[in-house]
């Protein structure tokens, strides 16, 4: 697949876009992906900023589960929220999570979108670290704190399955909301576990630093061809058809 900046230009697609690029979420949250239980699907699950309350323990096993990858096992200078969570200034009602289920319910993974248009890491935390590089669209998403502290379940390509369906779930995410690119700042490591799930991307950026060791500026386009070779190398149904047979 082809990729280029496009000079970061925006298309809208399937998302309704607000003057600082958010989404109708109370529309399209019930017609996403066309299931009309959205409770049903049971594999991959869309939450958003401020559905907090109406769904604490999922969000708090999420903040916890980040904690114990980013604060105890990579060392990152964090400040955990009551002991015991890892929550940030961009955990804010308009940002969408997109979180990997175990078959009895319970969270396996997770990962954060923020809208480029509004708040996000690269654009202030990480700005120093990649001077010069701007990424500001309605249509352009970040994806963050991609989080998977133990899955010992394993596809064909030897990745996670909570690893395969975020990655897939991503590509979906962006296909039926008119997201035409995605970017993220990841730890190089992590370039094998996209090329085994077949997510074509480009790096923008690299910096290294002693307390996150080597970083990538990434960035791919949301595309058919990318759902397709990311299906191809996870070997994972298509949502829509989980979807529906979850219902």
């Amino acid at each position: 697949m082809a990729l280029s900046l496009r000079r970061f230009t925006a298309r809208v697609g399937f998302m309704r876009v607000s003057p600082i690029g958010g989404i109708d979420f109370e529309r399209d949250k019930k017609s996403f992906l066309g299931v009309r239980n959205w409770e049903a699907h049971k594999m991959i699950r869309f939450l958003f900023g401020y559905e907090r309350q109406e769904q604490p323990q999922l969000f708090e096993e999420m903040f916890r589960q980040r904690k114990q990858v980013f604060i105890d096992e990579k060392k990152w200078d964090l400040k955990p929220t009551d002991g015991e969570f890892e929550i940030d200034e961009f955990d804010r009602d308009d940002t969408v999570y997109l979180c990997s289920l175990l078959p009895n319910g319970d969270l396996a993974g997770s990962i954060r979108f923020l809208n480029t248009a509004t708040e996000h890491m690269a654009g202030t935390v990480f700005k120093d670290m990649f001077p010069g590089l701007v990424v500001r669209s309605p249509t352009i998403w970040e994806a963050t704190r991609f989080t998977v502290p133990e899955d010992r379940r394993l596809q064909a390509n030897g990745v996670s399955v909570a690893c395969c369906e975020i990655i897939a779930g991503m590509c979906t995410f962006g296909l039926e909301y008119g997201v035409s690119q995605m970017t993220a700042i990841y730890e190089a490591p992590l370039t094998r576990i996209f090329r085994k799930c077949g997510l074509t991307h480009i790096v923008l950026g690299r910096h290294r630093s002693k307390e996150h060791g080597a970083l990538h500026y990434g960035l791919c386009d949301v595309s058919r061809e990318l759902e397709a070779s990311i299906r191809r190398a996870t070997r994972l149904a298509p949502v829509e058809l989980v979807a529906e047979a979850a219902e």
